[in-house]
């Protein structure tokens, strides 16, 4: 095996380089690129094959006999004392990043041993390859670069990073309209994909110091106010309410998620109540400064706490709209680089997995807005697209996804075929084909005289956002549909169907908001579905109503939506071109 002290090792592109696609002036011993960046620079090897070549009547020995599987493994008492034992030397990372200082170079040492033999089956213990941590990228390396931060593969098996897929596959020879939705359930059965467990997930410590309880009264009504009124928003699709009950918990040891928590409870009681405008940028600017400091720590994109403080501050960047006049979007970034880090970190039923969904539906509430495809990332084991049987978070969650994938369809850059928009119309009736019946409205009622909307009452806040955004993905596939002729007689008539199936579904879509104003997500969707498709009203009284929805949002639940009210008022006439 060649030394790396041999010349033409070094004279290769480094590692580091090669990861972040930047070409390599392979400068030793560290290249140029990695020593302005401040990165680490690994040295790539070139190992070069032998020109010996064997002889044509080289012998070969015999392998041994096979005597056995006791032969192979071993007796069950020679296996115990061989278990598989990974060292792994940790880093103590825990004051600095729950305080935001910086590392001293001092830093002590601990060692874990991290047992990975089953201790079901232990005659297979000596097949057990040992854990090694991933290599991570920090955020601010990801926001220089523009890619997405990677981990190494092996960091719970070697089959645990998925494959690709593509979300509604045609079936070759088949019709358009032959479906083949990805199923997990399969696809982990063929390729044998093992989802992590949660006890092999080595997350950071906190502080051992608790801040709870709280010695100032302010902030506790403000504790309490996130609780009471505002983790409702977060945990729609999460049977556990991680952000309800976890958060909260987390909160008293990790300052960060604790001033997260105070920012967006000060912003939102601001614009709600005659609250202190100022103490939400107080807590705010607070935050920053711990988090920060940590974007230079590759750990920091493992640590769910700061994925969930990162989720609570772009719910806060949403509600600053009105007083910034634009959305920055600043937080999306870091909930890309938390999403990309990969599923090492992002186990079923953990906080970095209910940040994730959180994490989409704001993603997909940009998307609608701006009328662009969904940047974030949708290949994950949490990410279900099948129609088998499951609980109803499950189902709502597929919703998300499907939506998703339909405003990739509509707005991605390569231009749309028919047989795209036919297999998302199929999975769209499936979906509402094979749900549960439990999401069915427990009453309904159609609309009348002089009301807009339909009456529907739903009992749980998981149908509520399942329904929605199931309802959004079919107005999207209506608009957007291939079928509606460009030019011709038969034109008018398609269009006026077109705009009449958009009518009732949006009409259907702000009744459930309003009838279920308990889950204030519910009107925030309605929200999206007017912004969309609201011009296409004729009716003063139904302009009126949407008008009011809107109004309704922002006063009770300080969502920005002034912006939307003004251009619909323009669109239907009520205000003249050029006036504001």
């Amino acid at each position: 095996m060649p030394s790396p002290e041999q010349p033409e090792l070094l004279a290769t592109p480094c590692v580091t380089c090669r990861e972040h696609h930047l070409k390599c002036d392979r400068e030793v011993p560290r290249c140029g690129r990695c020593v302005r960046a401040g990165r680490e620079c690994r040295l790539g090897f070139k190992f070069k094959p032998s020109k010996d070549t064997f002889s044509r009547d080289q012998k070969w020995p015999r392998p041994p006999r096979q005597r056995g599987l006791n032969h192979i493994y071993g007796s069950r008492q020679r296996q115990r004392q061989r278990r598989l034992i990974a060292l792994v030397i940790y880093v103590d990372e825990t004051q600095s990043l729950t305080t935001g200082s910086l590392i001293e170079d001092n830093t002590s040492q601990y060692e874990f041993r991290v047992d990975n033999t089953d201790t079901t089956s232990p005659d297979l213990a000596s097949t057990t390859t040992p854990t090694t941590l991933p290599a991570i990228t920090s955020l601010r390396e990801y926001a220089e670069t523009g890619k997405q931060t990677r981990t190494d593969a092996s960091f719970f098996s070697e089959n645990t990073s998925p494959r690709a897929f593509h979300p509604y596959r045609e079936s070759p020879g088949a019709s358009f309209r032959v479906v083949e939705p990805y199923n997990a359930q399969s696809f982990s059965a063929a390729h044998d994909v093992r989802i992590p467990p949660l006890k092999n997930v080595i997350t950071s410590a906190l502080q051992t110091t608790s801040t709870l309880p709280l010695k100032n009264r302010t902030e506790a009504l403000l504790f309490r106010h996130y609780i009471q009124k505002l983790a409702i928003c977060l945990d729609l699709c999460d049977p556990h309410r991680h952000f309800e009950l976890v958060v909260p918990e987390r909160a008293a040891e990790s300052h960060t998620l604790l001033n997260a928590i105070f920012a967006i409870a000060a912003r939102h009681l601001s614009h709600t109540t005659d609250f202190d405008p100022l103490a939400s940028n107080r807590y705010h600017d607070e935050c920053l400064r711990y988090l920060i400091p940590m974007l230079n720590h590759a750990s920091t994109v493992s640590d769910e706490n700061l994925f969930a403080a990162t989720i609570i501050l772009r719910m806060l960047e949403e509600m600053d709209v009105p007083t910034t006049g634009q959305d920055t979007y600043s937080h999306l970034l870091g909930i890309h680089a938390f999403v990309n880090v990969g599923d090492h970190y992002m186990v079923p039923g953990s906080l970095s997995a209910a940040s994730f969904w959180v994490g989409l539906r704001q993603e997909i509430y940009i998307a609608v807005i701006t009328q662009q495809p969904v940047k974030l990332s949708l290949n994950h084991f949490v990410v279900d697209r099948s129609f088998e049987p499951a609980d109803d978070y499950t189902w709502s969650n597929r919703a998300i996804v499907l939506i998703a994938d339909v405003l990739n369809f509509c707005f991605g850059e390569n231009s749309f075929t028919v047989g795209e928009w036919n297999a998302l119309d199929e999975a769209c009736q499936k979906w509402s084909a094979t749900r549960p019946p439990s999401f069915n409205p427990f009453f309904y009622r159609e609309r009348a005289a002089p009301m807009a909307f339909p009456e529907v009452w739903h009992g749980s806040s998981c149908h509520v956002i399942g329904i929605q955004h199931h309802i959004l993905a079919q107005l999207f596939l209506t608009q957007f549909d291939p079928s509606i002729p460009k030019v011709g007689t038969n034109r008018r008539a398609a269009v006026k169907k077109m705009t009449h199936r958009i009518e009732n579904l949006v009409r259907e879509l702000c009744g459930i908001g309003v009838c279920n104003k308990w889950t204030p997500p519910g009107m925030f969707t309605a929200c999206m579905g007017i912004a969309m498709f609201g011009d296409q009203f004729g009716e003063r009284s139904d302009q009126e109503a949407l008008i009011d929805l809107l109004k309704r949002t922002e006063g009770d639940h300080a969502r920005p939506t002034a912006a939307i009210q003004q251009q619909l008022m323009k669109a239907w006439g009520w205000i003249p071109e050029g006036d504001e």
